[in-house]
């Protein structure tokens, strides 16, 4: 675990900015700034331990000069502006070292000189203070990864409560920014109705978020080997021969993941109808069997049409 306490700062060589493409066509083409590598919080489910597992120490990438010029690039290109959006948290939680880093700030400032480029950061994170100081000119979406208490206090080691990440989502849009969250991974366990019942009301109780995204777990084939090694007495070793193989990752059966999404659905319309609702890395069968319209080309990682 010593390694997720380690901070390596250096230059990046190869691109900062690439679109990230889905190996099986379940996710949109959209566009991944790599600013950091790996995660300092512990998530036992997290595939970036299978990502990065020759170098498990978080790095943040440093030659910022490098970075602008791709943005400015970005910036120029003629590109679908559902697409023109780039996402900090593909390889990385953006917010977790920002107390150290300041980055944010940095990025933020940066981009709000540029034409029509948004930023996404994906986070558990609830230091904010970078982020409020920032001006975003309301081309930056700010998303919370959240989950159910019980599923939080099982997996989520090293990180900020749900209740304070909420609390920071707050004070972001208090602050102008667009909000979304994403409930993701979702579990089946005893008592999964009323857990995510509860999250959706404390969402809603204190902000009105753009847009919620759904997941379920689905790890690689390949990751309950490094799950094994640090945690051996995960919930998820269990779990894992429950799951069937499909599209190159392990997943609950199409019958239980639309229950899932449709159970969870139900709160969310019934605090706000006009929410926007989406999936994420999921089949169009599943997002039609849940009443979800995926025709837009709208999801976490893009604009809102």
């Amino acid at each position: 675990m010593d390694e997720r306490g380690i901070l390596v700062l250096i230059d990046r060589s190869s691109p900062f900015i690439e679109q990230f493409k889905h190996p099986k066509g379940k996710c949109y083409p959209f566009y991944k700034l790599t600013a950091y590598n790996n995660c300092n919080y512990w998530c036992e489910y997290c595939y970036l331990y299978l990502t990065f597992y020759m170098r498990p120490q978080s790095v943040h990438f440093v030659n910022y000069d490098k970075l602008f010029e791709e943005m400015q690039r970005f910036d120029k290109k003629s590109i679908n502006p559902k697409f023109k959006v780039l996402n900090l948290g593909e390889l990385a939680d953006p917010i977790a070292v920002d107390e150290v880093t300041g980055f944010s700030k940095t990025l933020i400032d940066y981009n709000s000189n540029l034409d029509d480029t948004r930023l996404m950061l994906l986070t558990k994170g609830d230091y904010v203070e970078n982020l409020l100081d920032a001006d975003h000119k309301g081309k930056v979406i700010v998303s919370w990864s959240v989950n159910s208490d019980y599923i939080a206090d099982l997996f989520e080691h090293r990180v900020p409560s749900v209740d304070t990440r909420i609390a920071a989502a707050k004070e972001v849009q208090n602050a102008g920014y667009e909000v979304r969250f994403r409930i993701d991974p979702i579990f089946k366990y005893d008592g999964w109705e009323r857990g995510y019942e509860e999250l959706v009301d404390k969402i809603f109780d204190n902000l009105a978020p753009k847009m919620i995204t759904l997941g379920e777990y689905r790890p690689s084939q390949n990751l309950i080997t490094h799950i094994r090694k640090r945690f051996p007495n995960s919930k998820l070793l269990e779990l894992d021969r429950k799951l069937k193989m499909e599209a190159g990752k392990k997943r609950y059966d199409y019958k239980t993941r639309v229950r899932l999404y449709s159970h969870i659905i139900k709160p969310i319309r019934k605090r706000n109808r006009k929410v926007r609702i989406a999936l994420c890395k999921e089949t169009i069968k599943v997002w039609n069997a849940c009443g979800l319209d995926h025709r837009g080309m709208c999801c976490n990682c893009t604009n809102i049409t």
